[in-house]
């Protein structure tokens, strides 16, 4: 979903520090909801491969066909939920797995056996339905057990008590997972990874079973008061230009927040800056170019989303030092595109694309992101990376005429789901192909169109016009032709009315943002919307409309949130208040 730091999805580890209004202290006790030991399962499968790929091992699990099964099952648990769509993230070891296969249908001992076959279900049951019965009557005639992963999970369940929950019970492995990351020119004991990705993962499991049992349902407008009062508040943010997160107790100085805070404080003309505004800036523009890391990325946790946060702030400076780190930056980003150089082949379904780094699926909204940043540190819009980016770009897009991907994916809100996803012809876009946060329309023969949505339609539109598609592209006209048939600013239109009204509100702040800087970087001065009455169109100045909309929204502190749904951080002043500035921006 779902940002300079949105994707909105990705703040979620990045929580800012004692914000006015907020808890600066510790947790209130309870249970964590949601996803637990993101960043920790993130990063070791990110190790775990990196590893094997530097090895030139035959599969994640190196030799081993009960490592490889594990470490493919908690993948596919997880709360990525790899799939065998994501092409050589797992094929490899699939492939492993498979040429294993013993004549009698098991895959070694009863242990090893009983891994592959969740692991083997889990990435796509459908496609291996004969080697996982097979396996399955093996097991009976030997005694199998229970399957390992549900066992591991129930086990997480069974030591449940009042005062201790799945965010506890997978303690002691996630600061192993902390240690090796922060080790990371130590080897890596594969076999006690591989532990410890288990115990994580099956926390998450638990976690999420006790969630559905608790919910089972022209010229410039003059720098405004406004946009002032947003400027005030996001300064007592900061202590000398830079952002914190807290981790536990502390207070930590982060570049990612860091990057969006100053990307939305420099949206304030520089003329119109004090000498003490622009010393607070330069202060964190300083502090921010030397977080940057040897292989030019910013950050070790979602390194490209980082990296592009730090070159959208970094891009305006005008220090000599900028441009050897934005060339840096460039190399980084190209590094994480999803191409041949990494495996994939253009009928992969991400090929293409980039995702949040260390081996992540790619996204529509990280790719926007990518893109700009690319653009940003001078790559022209030529570069074979924007022409390989557009086979992603049309696979988001719900356009027969150009969208050739049709296949299974895991659905990404019900455990065990596979959508058998397709193609719509509206022109609006979707998160990733196949998989859409504003549900799905069923065909009649059973298929799923990932349904169309404002702030990924936006972020379409947005990335098509970086990539060099001129507004008279077919491509890019289907893409205006829904925003206007959807044009609204009270929501963020295009999700299924079955999931509620507050599905409408989720990612709002991040939709005006892109919103915004699409209709600005396409060139549309108005957009024909459909009159009030429902008679033919009426032409909207969005950039007014814009104004007035956030104007009206703004608390009395001069922040931003949404009240409306959380979702994606958006719960978060902080981040909400940079989204709406990097939106006004643009609105002259």
């Amino acid at each position: 979903m779902n940002s300079f730091l949105c994707g909105v999805l990705a703040l979620s580890a990045l929580v800012p520090a004692a914000l006015p209004g907020q808890d600066g202290g510790a947790s209130a006790p309870g249970r964590a909801h949601g996803t637990i030991f993101k960043d920790e399962v993130d990063g070791l499968i990110g190790r775990l491969r990196d590893a094997a790929r530097a090895e030139q091992l035959p599969a994640l699990g190196g030799t081993s066909v009960l490592a490889t099964a594990r470490l493919l099952t908690a993948m596919g648990h997880c709360h990525r939920r790899y799939h065998s769509s994501d092409g050589p993230v797992v094929r490899p070891s699939l492939q492993f797995l498979i040429a294993n296969r013993k004549g009698d249908g098991s895959f070694g001992d009863a242990v090893a056996t009983a891994w592959v076959v969740e692991a083997l279900q889990v990435l796509d049951a459908e496609a291996y339905r004969d080697e996982v019965a097979d396996a399955r009557q093996w097991l009976q005639r030997h005694d199998g057990g229970p399957l390992p992963f549900a066992a591991a999970t129930a086990a997480v369940l069974d030591r449940v008590r009042a005062d201790v929950f799945p965010q506890h019970l997978g303690q002691e492995a996630a600061a192993q997972a902390r240690a090796w990351l922060a080790a990371a020119a130590s080897p890596l004991p594969r076999e006690s990874a591989v532990d410890a990705l288990v115990q994580l993962v099956a926390c998450q499991a638990a976690n999420r079973a006790l969630d559905r049992i608790q919910d089972p349902h022209g010229g410039a407008v003059a720098w405004s008061p406004m946009q002032q009062k947003a400027f005030d508040w996001l300064l007592r943010q900061q202590q000398d230009g830079v952002f914190a997160m807290r981790m536990g107790d502390k207070a930590v100085a982060d570049p990612g927040l860091t990057g969006l805070g100053l990307t939305a404080l420099q949206t304030k003309p520089r003329p119109q800056r004090t000498q003490a505004e622009q010393a607070t800036i330069e202060r964190g523009l300083r502090w921010l170019l030397q977080q940057q890391r040897d292989d030019g990325t910013f950050s070790e946790q979602l390194p490209n989303y980082v990296t592009c946060v730090a070159v959208a702030a970094l891009s305006r400076w005008d220090d000599a030092a900028v441009k050897p780190a934005l060339a840096k930056a460039q190399r980084a980003l190209l590094g994480f595109q999803n191409v041949e150089s990494s495996g994939y082949e253009r009928t992969d379904r991400d090929y293409g694309s980039i995702g949040y780094g260390n081996s992540q699926r790619g996204d529509l909204s990280n790719l926007h992101f990518s893109l700009e940043a690319l653009r940003a540190t001078g790559l022209p819009a030529d570069h074979e990376a924007f022409t390989k980016a557009l086979v992603f770009l049309q696979r988001t897009q719900n356009l027969k005429s150009v969208n050739d991907f049709a296949g299974k994916v895991p659905d990404p809100d019900r455990d065990g789901v596979i959508l058998d996803a397709t193609s719509g012809d509206d022109g609006g876009a979707a998160y990733y192909p196949g998989n859409s946060a504003a549900g799905y329309l069923v065909q009649p023969d059973g298929r799923s169109v990932p349904r169309s949505y404002g702030s990924m339609t936006y972020a379409l539109l947005k990335a098509y016009t970086l990539a060099g598609l001129p507004g008279d592209d077919p491509r890019v006209q289907a893409a205006v032709r829904w925003i206007q048939d959807h044009w609204t600013l009270a929501v963020n239109p295009g999700s299924d009315p079955a999931l509620g009204e507050k599905v409408r509100f989720q990612g709002l702040f991040y939709y005006y943002m892109v919103l915004a800087q699409a209709l600005e970087l396409a060139g549309v001065q108005q957009v024909q919307a459909a009159a009030p009455d429902g008679k033919g169109t009426v032409a909207v100045d969005w950039r007014q409309a814009l104004r007035t909309q956030l104007e009206g929204m703004q608390q009395a502190d001069g922040s931003w949130v949404n009240g409306r749904n959380p979702r994606w951080m958006e719960g978060v002043p902080l981040l909400c208040t940079c989204y709406a500035l990097v939106a006004l921006e643009p609105c002259r």
